[in-house]
């Protein structure tokens, strides 16, 4: 899929302190990708990743590292439409709650901008 076009919305998310770090990347994984896939998909997003950064992950260099234990990334046609997915009733009562329990909600951040693919299945990519 490409990319052109879409606007990138990444998440910088740290665990929620009251959670391991092996509980956060599964629950996160295999329970709060399913419960949020149809939700998202609903209100216009056209693809969405996690990326998760384990501390042996981090351990793999030896340049200084950002201290979030995830970032996840969703693609949209429009931002509006992403922004409206919050009003849903289904965030509100499904969503949110497991938002508090995975997530350290305070410290998330959070980049909006349009992607420009250089590299893609090792072809540069022309104009």
């Amino acid at each position: 899929m490409s990319a052109k076009n879409l606007i990138r919305i990444t998440v910088f998310a740290n665990r929620n302190p009251k959670i391991s770090e092996e509980e956060f990347h599964k629950h996160w994984a295999e329970k709060h990708a399913p419960l949020v896939s149809s939700w998202l998909q609903r209100h216009g997003v056209v693809k969405y990743t996690q990326v998760h950064t384990t501390t042996a992950h981090k351990n793999l260099t030896s340049q200084q590292t950002l201290s979030y234990d995830g970032m996840a990334d969703f693609y949209v046609k429009t931002y509006e439409n992403f922004e409206k997915a919050y009003a849903d009733p289904y965030y509100k009562d499904v969503v949110k709650p497991d938002e508090e329990y995975l997530f350290d909600i305070q410290n998330m951040r959070v980049m909006v901008g349009m992607e420009t693919c250089v590299i893609e299945e090792g072809k540069i990519v022309e104009g």
